[in-house]
């Protein structure tokens, strides 16, 4: 592809995120509480006249969200709301697979090119190398730390990381994150689906609060928190070095 025609389809996908988050009906749908919950009940009003085909048209709206930078813990807890804990969980990984490879070959092919010469200098150029050098365990690291996950897959898009070792580093790496989030969401929805019926809440929360597929996702979410505390002590089994941390800080901020 022409160095010129790069540069225009990437001035008009910036413009196109920019329009997103900031200027768009979206941005109120994503990123408020009333928004979200206007989006939730359209959202599954539309994926409910789809039938067969809403499962489908879920990933592909997932990992298109992942292109304009939107969290994409907003679209899996969708999926636990929508599609409860285990389908959910699937549909939730598909999307997060299919979004992280786009938004990877996006920066691959659009931008590669202008941070080449950037990164094939001093600092940048040993750091490049050492991130290639050990691509799926600095990804798979850099996933276990929770690293946003959306500004990960372009940062490693710009670097000289396979899309092998980038993909089975995801693939991986998420996984934990996925489960916490689709797990917590769903189990939260049904206890308020039966309290809202139910006319003793009490008596019911006394019964279900032990039950496993509650109290497995509380602890799992409580368990996420010291994660990036564990995966820490191991960094150097994960070939990562102080500068790659650093770099992967700098970028989630």
């Amino acid at each position: 592809m022409k160095k010129e025609i790069k540069v225009v389809i990437l001035i008009l996908f910036i413009a196109a995120v920019v329009y997103v988050l900031k200027f768009s009906q979206l941005s109120y749908y994503f990123f408020t509480e009333t928004g979200r919950q206007e989006f939730y009940a359209g959202l599954q009003a539309y994926l409910d006249g789809l039938g067969f085909w809403a499962p489908f048209m879920f990933v592909l709206i997932y990992a298109l969200s992942l292109l304009f930078f939107v969290p994409a813990s907003i679209f899996t807890s969708i999926g636990a709301l929508l599609f409860g804990q285990w389908f959910g969980l699937a549909l939730n990984l598909l999307g997060a697979y299919l979004g992280g490879a786009v938004s990877f070959y996006i920066a691959r092919y659009l931008m590669r090119d202008m941070a080449a010469k950037m990164l094939q200098k001093g600092h940048f150029k040993a750091l490049d190398d050492k991130a290639a050098e050990h691509g799926f365990s600095v990804i798979m690291y850099l996933r276990l730390m929770f690293v946003p996950f959306t500004y990960l897959n372009f940062a490693v898009g710009l670097s000289k990381i396979k899309f092998r070792d980038f993909f089975w580093g995801t693939v991986i790496g998420v996984i934990p994150g996925l489960v916490v989030i689709t797990f917590l969401v769903s189990a939260l929805k049904e206890l308020a689906v039966k309290y809202a019926v139910h006319k003793d809440i009490m008596k019911s929360l006394t019964a279900d609060i032990w039950r496993a597929d509650v109290v497995l996702p509380v602890l799992l979410f409580i368990f996420s928190f010291f994660i990036p505390t564990i995966i820490k002590h191991f960094k150097n089994k994960f070939n990562v070095t102080p500068e790659i941390e650093k770099e992967a800080g700098e970028e989630a901020k």
